[in-house]
Formats: C-alpha cells, structure tokens, sequence
C-alpha cells in the first residue's frame, strides 16, 4: 500500500497535477496513452470504413488528437469502466475542431457528452445525449464567429450563463490552458459540468435509457477537412464516487460546522408545532409532516443566522413549506401560526409566483421553477442571515430577499400588496424551523443546519 501511495503521488507529480485534489486519480501520464484505447467504431470514423478512429499522440505532456484522413475522427476511450465519478482535465484546443467530453461511452460511442464544441455556433460544458437520441441538448452560451465572443442562450437547465458575455474573454483564456471538469451520478443520471471552477450546467435526466457504467472518453469530429487543426487535453484525472448514505454527516460537513436535525429513523429532536408529539411513523428514512397532527413539525430548537440543507420529494397536489424565523409557536388572535414565521412554498406547481415553489410565500417570487418532476428527489439550501434570506434549488439560486425593504404592513417594496399585516423589517430574525402540513405528503431527509456567524 505505502509502495502505491508513492507512485501514485509521483505520477501527480510528474504530470504537475497538485495531490491536494482529495480522492483523484490520473488518467493519463503524460508520456504514454497508457489506460487509453482508440475505438473506430463510431460514426465519427464512417470516412475510413471505421477501420481507424483519428490521430492520437502524446506531445509535450499533453494528448492530441485531429482527424487522420479528412473527414475521418473517432474517439479514445480509457481501458477502465467507471459508474459514478468526478473527471477533470485542461484543455487547450484550436477554435475550429468539434470535441467532447464523453461519459460513460460505449464503444460505439454512445454516451452523455460535456460538450466541448469549440467553434463558431458552438459551445462548451452543455450537455448532450450522443448517439442516445440527441437528448437532452442543452447549453447556455454559444460562440459567435471569434472565440473571444459569445452570446446567451436560454437553457431550460440551470444555471444561468455564470458569465457576462462581455468578460468572457477575460474568463476564458484561449491559447493557455482552461479547466473543464463534469461530475455523473446515478442512473439516471445527474450531471453537472464546469468551466475554470465555475458551475455550467446541471441536468436530471429522467429516463433510464443508457448503461450505468462506461469509459471515458474524448473525441475528435468526423466530417470536414480539420486535419490541421487539433484538440489538446492534459492533466487528466478521475474521482470515483460513492453514493452517500442518507441521514448522516460525512466528515468534510462535521469539520465544516453542519449540524444533522434528522437520524432517518425517528421524531427525535422534533415535535408539532402545538407541542405534541407527531402521530405518524417516519418512513424510508424520511419525515412527512402530513398528517403527523397539526399545522406543521418543528425542529425543537430555535435557530438564527443558518444555512439549512435538505432533500424533498413531492405528491401530486402536494401544498407544503418550509418555515424559518417561527419567533413563537402561540398563534395570534384570529390568526394560525404561520403568521409567526417565513415560509418557503413548495408545491405542485410549475410556475414562478407569489406561491409556487422557491417562493417567500405572497412576499417574494422565485425567478423561476426549479423543481424537480414528481416523484423525483430535490435539493434546497435556504441561507438566512441578518435581514437577508436566499433560496437555492436543485443548484440554482431562484430567490434572494432582503426583509429590510418590508418597511410597511401588507405592502411589498414595489408596493404591491401582500396578506400579511407585518412590517417584515422588524420581524425576528431568528426562531424555529418547521415543515408544513397543508393536505398531501411531502417527504423530507438529509435535514441539515450549519449555523452562521
């Protein structure tokens, strides 16, 4: 063991790849196209009777491909299979040649592909089914004619174009070396792609339509004459994945401050909102507040300046929210006590209202809707501190509130009118945490809490 420790650390050295990335390993030398293999077998190789699959070579540290006859490309394919896994490399290609990032291939070349289309009407780091349909097809910027020019796309994935188009050439540094990295897991399968460290594009695929595993591979276009253009790639290397096991903290999130409010198993910790205990059972490691007895379930301590963390799936018809800032669990006269919190709508829903998911609800509309199909598996991260709240889902921050303009009962900053008679400026900034109830399951797990300064 202590013998492989060494030469893997050499190996990063050598390809100057710095070991502090915890858990990759290269996938390329630098010398060698040891642990790769070229397949002609797909339809980027039809120009040679897909007898050869483009050039391939190893010059100055780097892999570089091109077609090998005009109109002749194909593909080079790690040895090994992975399943659920991180790649990263550099890249540093000419702008002209049609590449890309295949994961999970086959030999024929079908897989998801981290688009690296870098040419005019291109675009890098979208993501597409090659050779599984055309699906999905998606991205959010495309080339104009110059590489240092692009212009916005819409996107029905998240997120946005990260980017102005007007400091893309000082983001994207062409002619030096570029990081692009795509992280696939599950089956089917979540992907998420970036360029340089920033977040690109995050799709769910819905269908099970692809195998769990595959090589990882690059790829030079057929068609056309790029014979002298060429596609470079370097410092390679692969993180594989585990699946995380529910309910629990992993080490990284101890260390980091977060804190777990639900055990999977049990109520422990938490309580309806009237103090009593919830009158249903926890279920597949997760808690549902519908019928549990009262207006919603509530974590047992009070909490101020946080980030809370969880994972939700919906029912059809679902009606149900996440509530921050509950300063007493004592409704007001004549009012239930959802008067005494925030609420974070969540339903079946799949518009961008005052009371669709994402929503400060009645106070703050999503910028859109980000959720998930019923019965799918959504992530929401809710940022509350001081006067300010942000709202991200599935990885896409859709809402950001700052309850220092509520400077008027009923009234919006825009002054709109809202239902509430609470001039939310001096609302608490702090209290408890709860999970409504409002006439259909909804089922919640990784409950977690890193407090804030």
């Amino acid at each position: 063991m202590k013998k492989m420790i060494v030469h893997v650390a050499a190996l990063f050295a050598a390809i100057g790849i710095s070991s502090a990335e915890e858990g990759f390993m290269p996938l390329f030398d630098g010398r060698t196209l040891s642990g790769w293999h070229v397949s002609p077998k797909s339809g980027h190789s039809r120009a040679s009777q897909n007898k050869t699959g483009g050039r391939w070579v190893v010059e100055n540290g780097a892999l570089i491909g091109s077609q090998d006859m005009p109109g002749n490309g194909g593909i080079i394919l790690t040895d090994e299979s992975f399943g659920d896994f991180e790649v990263a490399l550099e890249m540093n290609n000419d702008f002209g040649p049609d590449s890309g990032l295949f994961l999970r291939s086959t030999e024929d070349g079908r897989a998801w592909q981290a688009l690296i289309d870098y040419h005019a009407d291109g675009s890098l780091m979208g993501i597409y089914g090659e050779g599984i349909g055309g699906k999905p097809d998606v991205r959010n910027f495309s080339f104009l004619k110059k590489v240092t020019e692009i212009k916005e796309v819409p996107s029905p994935a998240p997120p946005r174009l990260p980017v102005l188009p007007e400091a893309w050439s000082t983001f994207w540094r062409h002619g030096e070396w570029n990081e692009l990295r795509a992280r696939i897991v599950g089956n089917p399968p979540h992907i998420t792609t970036w360029i340089n460290g920033i977040r690109f594009c995050e799709w769910q695929e819905r269908e099970l339509r692809h195998p769990d595993r595959g090589g990882i591979g690059l790829q030079v276009h057929g068609g056309g004459d790029l014979t002298k253009q060429f596609v470079r790639y370097r410092k390679m290397r692969v993180k594989k994945l585990t699946p995380s096991p529910a309910n629990v903290l992993s080490e990284a999130e101890r260390r980091d401050g977060w804190q777990l409010l639900f055990d999977g198993r049990s109520y422990a910790g938490w309580m309806n909102s009237d103090r009593s205990a919830p009158k249903n059972q926890i279920q597949n490691g997760s808690l549902n507040p519908h019928r549990a007895g009262h207006y919603m379930v509530v974590h047992e301590n009070q909490w101020t300046n946080f980030i809370l963390s969880l994972d939700f799936t919906i029912t059809p018809f679902c009606n149900s929210g996440i509530f921050i800032r509950t300063a007493s669990l004592t409704p007001r006269p004549g009012k239930d006590i959802g008067f005494n919190g925030l609420e974070i709508a969540i339903d079946d829903t799949t518009g961008a209202g005052y009371h669709d998911t994402g929503a400060l609800y009645d106070l703050a509309k999503p910028k859109r809707n980000a959720m998930r199909p019923i019965g799918e598996l959504n992530h929401m991260e809710i940022t509350s501190k001081d006067s300010k709240i942000e709202v991200m889902l599935n990885g896409d921050v859709v809402n950001q509130i700052d309850l220092a303009k509520f400077t008027q009962p009923y009234r919006r900053p825009d002054g709109s009118e809202h239902k509430f008679d609470i001039a939310y400026k001096d609302h608490p900034q702090g209290g408890y945490i709860g999970l409504q109830d409002h006439g259909s399951a909804c089922w919640y797990k990784n409950i977690k809490i890193k407090p804030l300064p």
